[in-house]
């Protein structure tokens, strides 16, 4: 354990989701998974970061659908025997689930949706539990770091300067990169009578930037989490509401 905290400690970048999917990989090798997944926590909705291995369920999910997620919710971890012992099992479980941060407050959660049986075991989840603890520590002094940056780089409106954009952007690349995380980007030109309530309709996760040009604004967004699919639905519903340009 001192060896992978110290592994962990290397991480010294000033970006919650590029040192959670580093993070992610470290774990995974130090404890010989081939399967590990990390969702970030909205209340009981929960948003894909990263992962090894093969995955079944959705990037986005609601934690209540998962008996096993919703009880390490509640208890700091759950596993899938555990959870059998209460209740009959109707549709996918994973094997266990660990949260990281306070359990009525949780940041986020590790999911292991497969393991071998000879690797189970409530020691293992016990370990990681720890090292969810350590990391949660880590994890609200980059938060903290990351309000600073908001301070310098948010605007106003609820853009970005365009430097954070970019920084972003190679940040959501390497996740597409390593884990196959999808990302989108987008861009379109409507009035600026329009900006504020555009910028409201998208995500917090999301990272907008805007050029004011000749009373109209150009507004580039980074979609994260997000595939083709979900870029055409959104450019939809601001075409259906809005008059806008797709540039």
């Amino acid at each position: 354990m001192i060896v992978l905290l110290e592994r962990l400690r290397e991480l010294e970048i000033l970006d919650v989701d590029e040192m959670l999917t580093r993070a992610v990989e470290i774990i995974a090798e130090f404890f010989e998974l081939e399967n590990l997944h990390l969702y970030r926590c909205e209340g009981n909705f929960m948003r894909y970061v990263a992962g090894i291995g093969q995955k079944r369920l959705p990037n986005s999910l609601d934690a209540t659908k998962s008996s096993v997620i919703y009880d390490a919710l509640q208890n700091g971890y759950s596993t899938l025997p555990k959870v059998i012992m209460k209740a009959d099992i109707t549709s996918f479980e994973p094997w266990f689930a660990v949260v990281i941060g306070e359990k009525s407050n949780a940041f986020g959660v590790f999911v292991v949706e497969d393991v071998s049986p000879e690797k189970f075991s409530e020691t293992l989840v016990k370990y990681i539990s720890a090292v969810a603890g350590w990391l949660y520590a880590n994890v609200r002094t980059i938060l903290q770091e990351e309000r600073a940056l908001e301070e310098v780089y948010k605007k106003p409106d609820g853009t970005w300067d365009e430097n954070y954009y970019i920084k972003k952007k190679k940040v959501f690349e390497k996740r597409k990169e390593r884990f196959g995380i999808p990302y989108e980007e987008l861009c379109i030109t409507y009035k600026s009578e329009y900006h504020n309530s555009i910028v409201n309709t998208f995500r917090k996760s999301d990272v907008l930037v805007a050029y004011p040009t000749n009373g109209k604004i150009v507004l580039r967004a980074l979609l994260a989490v997000c595939d083709a699919q979900g870029k055409a639905k959104i450019l939809e519903r601001l075409i259906n509401k809005y008059e806008i340009e797709v540039c």
